[in-house]
């Protein structure tokens, strides 16, 4: 069993003592620590580059260099350029001519047939793809890669 102390005084005096023990030895952790982070971190603070890549970041780029570029199409220019006024109006008068005979297309089968009262609702399937509306309206070739 420990022994009680004395009197009041005296452990008013021991619990002064632990303190002020742990607080010196807490000061003298902290000022070490404190010593090495300022001399890890130096290099890194006067180092203007950037901090080097992780190892994920540097896997994604040897990997991103791996894999050849894929092949570009490039479009051989034409010996004289038309100028661009004429080369609107011919896309709208090729784009007028196309909307006719896609107009008169539907006309023309139904010749033969009883005439319905409603207008048949036009499919997915009559509809051309956003693609060749963008080539068309815009005068792209379209090439096949690979």
């Amino acid at each position: 069993m420990p022994r009680a102390p004395r009197s009041l005084r005296a452990a008013v005096i021991a619990y002064i003592f632990a303190m002020a023990g742990l607080s010196f030895v807490a000061l003298q952790l902290s000022l070490h620590v404190t010593a090495q982070v300022i001399a890890l971190s130096l290099p890194h603070v006067l180092d203007k580059s950037p901090p080097p890549r992780s190892r994920i970041e540097q896997r994604r780029i040897e990997v991103a260099q791996a894999i050849p570029p894929m092949p570009v199409a490039k479009l051989a220019p034409s010996h004289q350029p038309a100028p661009s006024g004429v080369l609107a109006a011919q896309l709208d008068v090729a784009e007028t001519e196309s909307l006719l005979a896609e107009a008169e297309a539907p006309a023309l089968r139904g010749v033969g047939r009883t005439k319905s009262r409603f207008r048949r609702v036009a499919s997915r399937s009559d509809t051309p793809p956003a693609a060749d509306a963008f080539n068309r309206n815009f005068g792209v070739l379209p090439i096949a890669s690979n």
